[in-house]
C-alpha cells in the first residue's frame, strides 16, 4: 500500500504538472493564432488593418472593398479601388489595356513592339512589308502581291 501512495504522489508531482504546461501552451498557440489569423489572412478585415496585404506572404499589396488586392493587375481595381477595366481589356500596371492592340503591352503585360511595328491581334507586325498587315491589322494583299511602304502590290 506503501508503494501505491508513493507512485500515487510521485505520478502527481510529475505529471499533473506537464499536463496544465501543455494545456496552458496550447491555450497561449490558439489564443496567438487567432490574433495572427486576424493580422496575416487577407480575408480579415483589411479595411480596419490595411497594412495587413502588405504583410509577408499576403496575397497582394492593396485593400480594396475589405479584400486584398493588387492594383496594378487587378482588373476590377485597376490603378486604384474600384476602377473596372472593360471588357477585352487587361490590367498592366495599373492601367487598362487591350493586349490585342497595345503597342506597349501587345499579348502580354510589358511586351512592347518596336517602333516601326503595329499590336494586331497580340502580335507585333510591320504594317509596311507584312502581306497579311498591309498598311494597317487584319488588311491582306491579294494572292501574288506583296506589302511595300504599307501597300499591297506597290509599284
Amino acid at each position: 500500500m506503501g508503494s501505491l501512495r508513493l507512485f500515487l504522489f510521485t505520478f502527481s508531482l510529475i505529471i499533473v504538472p506537464l499536463l496544465s504546461a501543455s494545456n496552458e501552451k496550447t491555450n497561449i498557440l490558439d489564443a496567438n493564432k487567432s490574433k495572427t489569423d486576424q493580422v496575416l489572412n487577407p480575408l480579415y478585415q483589411c479595411d480596419i488593418y490595411p497594412r495587413v496585404c502588405r504583410a509577408r506572404g499576403g496575397v497582394a499589396p492593396d485593400c480594396c472593398k475589405k479584400k486584398c488586392v493588387n492594383v496594378e493587375t487587378d482588373c476590377l481595381n485597376c490603378g486604384s479601388c474600384g476602377k473596372k477595366c472593360k471588357s477585352g481589356e487587361t490590367c498592366c500596371k495599373g492601367k487598362c489595356v487591350d493586349l490585342w492592340s497595345s503597342r506597349s503591352n501587345c499579348g502580354l503585360c510589358g511586351m512592347k513592339c518596336r517602333y516601326n511595328e503595329t499590336c494586331c491581334k497580340g502580335k507585333c507586325r510591320n504594317i509596311y512589308f507584312d502581306n497579311k498587315n498591309c498598311g494597317a491589322c487584319h488588311n491582306k494583299c491579294k494572292h501574288g502581291e506583296s506589302c511595300a511602304f504599307g501597300m499591297c502590290n506597290y509599284a
